[in-house]
This record gives C-alpha cells, structure tokens and sequence, in this order.
C-alpha cells in the first residue's frame, strides 16, 4: 500500500464503518485512478508524497456529514443525530435572534425613538461609541436576526455567510481590546466566539437530504422569546442588581436548564422515535453551555465579587449537570434502541449541499 492510498484511507475514515466497508475500496481504486499519471517518475513521486486534494477532502467531509447526520429517508440513528443536531443549531441561533432582536428595541427606547413609552431613566442614557470598533460591534450583532431567518427559510449558506459577519467584528474588536489593554485579558468573548464558530459549522448538518424547517412554529418562537426572556430581564435588570450578576454564560446555563426541566416534566420526555431528536439536542445544548461555563471561571479571578460569582457559577454547572444527566441517560437508552447505519447504502457520490 503506498502512502498515498494510506492517506486517503485515513480521511476515508470519517465515514460510518458500514458505509466504509460496502464503498471504501471502490472508492479508493476511483482515486488511485484519477491520480494515476503516464509518467513513471511522477507517478511513484505521487505515490510516496501525494495527498488528497482539498476538493476530494472537502467531498467526503460533505459525504460523511449527510451520512452521519441524515435526512429523512437516512437510517434511523442517522436521522435521530441529524435532526439533533439541527434541532441544537435552530434553538442557539434562535437564541441569538431573539436577544439581538429585543436589543434593538431597547436601544430605540434608550434613544428615544419610541415615544409611547416612558422616557428611561438618565443612569440607562446611551453612551455614542467610542470608535469603529465599537460600531462594528453593535451593528455585527444584529446580523443573527437575517441569519436565522436564512437558515429557517431554507437558505443554509446565505445563513452561514451572514452569520460570519456576526462573528468576525466582534473577535477583530476584542483583539484590539485587549492588546491595547483597553479591556482585562478574559476568556469569556473567545469562548462564546469559538461557540458561534461550532454553530456556523453545525448548520452543514442542513443539507440537501435534511428535511425542510416548519417555518410557521419557528418564526413564531422569535416574538414568544422575547417575551419570555430578554423583556422580563431587562425589566427586573432596571429595578434591581441581582441579575447583573448573571453573565452570558450564566444566562445560557439558566436557559438550557429550564428547557430540560419543562421536558423532564412533561410526558414528552417518554423516548420514542419522534422525541428523541429533541432530548439528543437538549444533550447536546447542555454539554455546550456546561463547557462554556467552566472555561470562563477563570474570569471572576481579580473581580471584587470574585466569590459570590463563582459561587453563583458553580451553581449553574450544578443545576446544568442535574438536569441534563437523566435526559442524557434516557436518551442514549432510546438510541441505542434503533439500528445503527446499515453497510449497505448508496454508491458514493461528490456531495454538493
């Protein structure tokens, strides 16, 4: 075996083993083929020290992603982790949504704008931002709302380029923050930006096999989050110093923790077939928010509430764990219920969505 044909073999192993073992040597002497060449010299250089091209790589990512992630039509542990995981992505861009869409009237209010309303006190008077960064930073936020509009509409990469202009100000932003000692060195905001990288890459798991998103319930969930979270926390935030102690990590661990309580509570959480993709993706949310919450601790060291916020922070990983261990535990019981990925499948094609 030459050491280009381990190579491929190597990335080959992305895919599921049934799929591996029908396909993979076919697939592997469609490759040797395509790179054979007349010329003897090239032909064993390649040989000894090709790789596979970045379209080839490329393809069987895609291949694997629609394998492991299926569609309708997928087996049914396939489409358990795929609904999950586009379950996970619409309920996190969901959240980005609603809070930049509630930012919006809020700084409307705090400007102003809104004249049927009482004016806010002077401690809540907008501050103008200091530069272009920060600019950047308030109009790069709102880019979620178009991005999940896309993504639930049906427009999975128009959803993912939009939603990078979310991301790059903001890490552009803190860079220069911090590297200019403008704000303390912290973990937070890397944190919660390699988060909305994961979330731009998870949006792959909406490919062409994926069924279609209910729009209707979907773009509902936007004025009913609203007015279930960021309101009445702005509301209690102007009237009391409590939840200023409440970061977004923390935010995001009371979040996930509410939302697998109701489950648990609820016949719903009684695994079968069509409820499992939502206990996998409230498994999957919660794993998230619990590594985002642990990573930023180090961020209350040198903080003159140091102790009550980390207090504070282990109790969210506290209830995030007590919660998401009995979903987690009856979901992987139901799961592993249903057939794995059978060997058999369709011949291997180049992806394209």
């Amino acid at each position: 075996m030459s050491r280009l044909e381990e190579r491929y073999r190597l990335v080959l192993r992305l895919l599921p083993a049934g799929y591996r073992q029908e396909w993979e040597d076919d697939m592997v002497a469609a490759f040797l083929e395509s790179m054979d060449d007349d010329d003897p010299e090239t032909a064993e250089y390649a040989a000894d020290y090709g790789r596979p091209g970045l379209a080839e790589v490329a393809s069987i990512v895609s291949l694997a992603v629609r394998l492991r992630l299926g569609g309708s039509q997928a087996p049914a542990r396939s489409y358990a982790w795929g609904q999950a995981v586009r379950l996970a992505t619409l309920m996190a861009m969901l959240t980005h949504a609603v809070m930049v869409t509630a930012s919006i009237a809020v700084t409307l209010w705090l400007s102003g704008k809104i004249a049927w309303l009482p004016a806010p006190a002077p401690a809540w008077a907008l501050t103008p931002p200091s530069g272009i960064w920060h600019t950047a930073w308030n109009l790069a936020g709102y880019a979620w709302l178009p991005a999940y509009l896309a993504l639930v509409l049906g427009h999975r990469r128009v959803a993912q380029a939009v939603a990078l202009l979310a991301i790059v100000p903001p890490a552009v932003t803190t860079a220069v923050e911090q590297a200019t000692n403008d704000v303390p060195l912290s973990v937070t905001p890397w944190a919660v930006r390699l988060i909305d990288i994961l979330l731009v890459l998870a949006m792959a798991a909406f490919h062409r096999d994926a069924p279609p998103v209910p729009r209707r319930p979907w773009l509902l969930a936007i004025p009913i989050g609203i007015l279930l979270v960021p309101l009445p926390l702005f509301a209690i935030q102007a009237t009391s110093q409590a939840p200023r102690l409440l970061d977004w990590p923390g935010l995001s661990c009371v979040m996930v923790t509410a939302a697998i309580a109701v489950r648990l509570a609820g016949r719903a959480s009684r695994q079968s077939a069509s409820t499992l993709p939502w206990s996998l993706a409230l498994t999957l949310l919660a794993a998230t928010t619990l590594a985002l919450r642990l990573v930023t601790l180090p961020d209350y060291i040198g903080q003159a509430q140091r102790t009550a916020l980390g207090t504070i922070a282990v109790t969210e990983a506290i209830a995030v764990l007590a919660v998401a261990l009995p979903l987690a535990g009856r979901a992987i019981r139901a799961l592993r219920r249903l057939p794995p990925i059978p060997a058999d499948g369709q011949a291997p094609t180049t992806p394209t969505g």
